[in-house]
């Protein structure tokens, strides 16, 4: 189970990874960042694709894409200097709590499954 959740943290950051060298690439007719970019996508629906093979699809799904939305966005202003608006910042926020809820969700599913075992 661990490892499933190694896999997903990696697929996370190597969708970070290739959406930043997207936005580097996009300003530069250097075509390594766009392979750079490609192999990084590929390699996190790889990760994603063995993280499912243990953790729900639903679960693994909702956490990849709001913590890569989360995290592009952190990158974004960290690096790229883009300000956030109101909006955006509670959109943000109501995507890390949706996060929050559906991975409270599956704990207490495992919890309800444990108990239901011993």
């Amino acid at each position: 189970m661990r490892l499933a959740w190694l896999f997903l943290v990696l697929a996370i950051a190597t969708e970070v990874v290739g959406l930043t060298v997207m936005k580097a690439a996009s300003t530069s007719s250097v075509y390594t960042g766009h392979a750079v970019m490609y192999a990084s996508i590929a390699l996190s629906y790889m990760f994603l694709a063995r993280a499912v093979k243990t953790i729900p699809v639903g679960v693994a799904y909702a956490i990849w894409e709001g913590s890569g939305v989360a995290l592009i966005t952190l990158v974004s202003v960290v690096i790229f200097g883009h300000v956030l608006s109101g909006r955006e910042m509670l959109g943000l926020s109501m995507a890390v709590v949706g996060i929050l809820l559906v991975n409270a969700g599956k704990a207490q599913d495992q919890e309800t499954v444990e108990q239901a075992t011993a």
